[in-house]
């Protein structure tokens, strides 16, 4: 199984279970109050891949809820084109076949735009079915680069994502350390055969480098590795600043703690750097103290669009949105503005419009690189006095 995008799922509870659906969005269940009556006349259908069932439907709920907000935002505007958005549900988990055959019955119902899969695995055979079809489909979550580039390099020209990519994320990262920390030497700890750590260690060490700094100790590790302090040592021994961690809390928590003693007894003075696979209920936030680490969406950035956007969201659903929230609103958004944007319904105009306009996020402005992976701020998170603190956003530079 293809391991990319786990990290969106990292610290998100299972709580509860959708019953198994596939209803247009006129009909209503009670997952969102009823809203003002939609316009009438004719109508614009769109598919919303993802599950409903088993352990992974309360994700797909979360995705669900935050492009159905969309819908009924533009719905209760007129519409896109003076058309009634409408939209079906088809169960889609993570199994590269049954995203198949999700995709042949939305394409086969005459859908042309599509929404998700959750997963990579289910993503990359949504993307080559709707290549193949003419259809175009926007991957909220799956960060695997087969997503939006075909096994040849060639880049799909109708499918495109809205989550951040790992190499943007680990440059962020780096950037992040240079600009806002002025830290230019720095260590690098990662799990080799890991494609989400080795990926973000890559991206990390080159966009250093490219912006004047350089990594002065690389340790690796493995998931069954106890003991960091050796590493930790050898880091701070060659000159480091900082160490950047791009693995599981899990390991994170490990790390921290062993920093932490070191710390106490004077012999170590770094600071740790993370990813979103810090954004975890289980982080230890009293080891982690004066970490920070970058991620997809930050609830509490205190900017005005996002605060509003988040109200909105609580005042539909009586809870505040999550990142998958965040990122299917996002999705559905950004496809219906281009729709717009071109002022018709081929695929092949809208997908030309999505390469080449420029949207505006709930966190800020949004374009697409040549591959058709996202260029939004990225948000980074101070872990402070047992608290999450947003420390600011860093612009993707990713072309």
């Amino acid at each position: 199984m293809i391991k990319w995008g786990v990290g969106l799922l990292v610290g998100l509870s299972l709580a509860g279970l959708l019953a198994r659906c596939n209803l247009s969005g006129a009909a209503g269940q009670n997952s969102q109050p009823p809203l003002p009556l939609p316009p009438t006349g004719p109508v614009l259908r769109l598919a919303l891949l993802s599950p409903t069932t088993g352990e992974l439907a309360t994700f797909g709920r979360a995705l669900r809820s935050g492009s159905i907000l969309a819908f009924d935002e533009w719905n209760n505007q007129g519409g896109v084109l003076a058309r009634r958005i409408e939209w079906t549900i088809y169960e889609a988990d993570c199994d590269f076949e049954a995203a198949q055959q999700a995709v042949q019955q939305a394409l086969d119902d005459g859908l042309d735009f599509l929404i998700g899969p959750l997963c990579s695995e289910a993503a990359i055979a949504a993307a080559a079915a709707v290549e193949t079809k003419g259809a175009l489909l926007i991957a909220p979550t799956a960060t695997h680069p087969l997503v939006t580039v075909d096994g040849q390099g060639r880049t799909r020209p109708t499918v495109f994502r809205v989550s951040t990519v790992f190499q943007a994320q680990g440059e962020a990262a780096a950037r992040f350390a240079i600009e806002s920390l002025s830290i230019r030497r720095a260590a690098l700890l990662i799990d080799p055969h890991d494609d989400y750590s080795a990926t973000l260690g890559e991206s990390f060490a080159a966009e250093l480098a490219a912006q004047g700094g350089q990594i002065v100790y690389q340790g690796n590790f493995t998931p069954a590795d106890t003991d960091f302090t050796p590493a930790l040592q050898a880091a701070g021994a060659a000159g480091a600043e900082l160490l950047y961690l791009p693995t599981p809390v899990s390991v994170v928590n490990r790390v921290a703690g062993q920093m932490s003693q070191l710390r106490q007894s004077g012999s170590l003075r770094l600071t740790l750097l993370g990813s979103d696979s810090w954004h975890s209920a289980d982080l230890d936030r009293t080891a982690a103290a004066g970490s920070y680490f970058t991620t997809h969406f930050f609830l509490d950035d205190q900017q005005p669009p996002t605060q509003q956007w988040a109200e909105t969201y609580k005042a539909s659903y009586a809870v505040a949105p999550d990142t998958l929230a965040f990122l299917g609103y996002e999705a559905a958004t950004v496809l219906l503005e281009a729709v717009q944007q071109a002022g018709t319904l081929d695929v092949e105009s809208v997908a030309k419009t999505l390469a080449q306009g420029h949207f505006e996020g709930v966190t800020g402005p949004l374009t697409f690189d040549p591959q058709h992976n996202p260029l939004r701020p990225v948000p980074v998170v101070q872990v402070k006095d047992g608290q999450l603190i947003f420390a600011g956003y860093i612009n993707s530079s990713r072309k």
